[in-house]
């Protein structure tokens, strides 16, 4: 059963990479645009389609990573069943927040092409903002509930060995590889405007079921 989780999961994390893949590439012209710079220029050339597409691969992908940890935390069920039920339930939460965050962040483009058809680049700057605004709080609190938390008290379980791993499997998640992908993007070279950095992460959240098949 562990192994057929871990594999599910790390299909869904690379799902959903590819979902972040479509959702963000935009190229080295991108300008940020509004007073709070949370519109991408290259919003108004991408197609609709991507947005659409990506949201549905998501769908599919959330459920799927999330198997990934489940397998993992199993692993830590027989040594330790109080973290293990805790830390499933964190996960599963911000995975809730996972599939919201990823929803509202296909809707801006959408959102920015609807309103530029009026060629009303304030308004639909103070949309956009004004509906970030409104879901700062749940955005932040989920997304470290599903990036952050997990990541940290994985590191350390590997850490002091309660999970049997090698001490350079620390670096397979999802905190950690996000930050190497944002090294990359700070480099400035084209290449690494987009990725690894806009899917650093789902590729982070697919190592759960590669840490799980290592056990």
């Amino acid at each position: 059963m562990e192994q057929i989780l871990a594999i599910t999961g790390i299909i869904g994390g690379l799902l959903c990479a590819v979902a972040d893949l479509l959702l963000d590439i935009k190229g080295a012209d991108n300008v940020k645009l509004g007073k709070t710079k949370v519109i991408d220029s290259k919003w108004a050339e991408m197609s609709h389609g991507r947005f659409v597409w990506s949201g549905i691969l998501a769908m599919f992908a959330v459920p799927m990573y999330s198997c990934g940890f489940v397998a993992l935390m199993m692993q830590l069920y027989k040594t330790n069943e109080k973290l293990a039920i805790g830390m499933i339930i964190v996960f599963l939460c911000g995975a809730m927040g996972g599939f919201m965050i990823h929803t509202f962040l296909c809707m801006q483009p959408t959102i920015y092409q609807k309103i530029m058809e009026k060629n009303d680049l304030e308004l639909a700057g103070n949309v956009i903002e004004s509906i970030f605004r409104q879901i700062y709080v749940p955005f932040f609190t989920l997304y470290s509930m599903l990036v952050i938390i997990p990541a940290i008290v994985v590191m350390v379980l590997i850490g002091m060995k309660i999970l049997p791993l090698s001490m350079w499997c620390m670096l397979l998640n999802p905190l950690v590889i996000q930050i190497i992908g944002l090294l990359f993007r700070a480099t400035k070279l084209k290449i690494f405007i987009d990725a690894p950095s806009c899917c650093a992460a789902s590729i982070g959240l697919a190592m759960y079921g590669v840490l799980a098949l290592m056990m």
